[in-house]
């Protein structure tokens, strides 16, 4: 794998990194809770797979089709974020982000996000950052809607969920 060099991006109370197979552990303890995961990917069973997952996130930033940060608060990754589906060419990409439950409800996520932003729109030269949620994901949209985002739209009957539902999801979009 070449190495992309991932910029560390720093704001008043978070460093954010590029994310380390040492940081499995943690990044089980947000990407293994059911709760977290609900509207999001399968929860991860083990360390393993986190290392794997981590490991996937590294080889799409190194194919120059992400950029990916850990984020960490007073020392500890409490977080993924990061801008994938990057088509340079369009100048657009998507926003992603996990947080740890024990740190919803402080403004982490909304600090990092807005740093990622701001690198987007600048080193990155994006033109279009846009971001999918299901629309009974109330904290994310909230979010969105606080980093300026616009709902642009509703797919209907999106995913299938826990609940044996299909749930709509909105989609939303920040331009430079």
């Amino acid at each position: 794998m070449t190495a992309v060099a991932m910029p560390v991006l720093r704001t008043e109370r978070l460093v954010l990194r590029g994310p380390e197979l040492s940081d499995a552990p943690e990044v089980l303890v947000f990407r293994g809770d059911p709760e977290v995961q609900r509207y999001n990917d399968e929860p991860l069973h083990d360390e393993a797979e986190a290392e794997t997952f981590i490991e996937f996130l590294r080889e799409e930033t190194a194919a120059d089709q992400r950029r990916h940060w850990a984020i960490e608060y007073e020392g500890t990754v409490v977080g993924l974020i990061g801008l994938h589906t990057w088509q340079q060419h369009h100048r657009r990409a998507e926003l992603g982000y996990d947080m740890a439950r024990s740190y919803w409800g402080l403004g982490i996520a909304t600090e990092a996000a807005r740093a990622v932003i701001e690198y987007g729109f600048g080193a990155m030269a994006l033109h279009r950052i846009q971001a999918h949620t299901i629309v009974d994901n109330h904290r994310s949209v909230r979010l969105l809607e606080r980093l300026g985002f616009q709902r642009e739209g509703t797919l209907r009957e999106y995913s299938l969920e826990d609940d044996g539902a299909y749930h709509d999801s909105a989609v939303y979009g920040l331009l430079r």
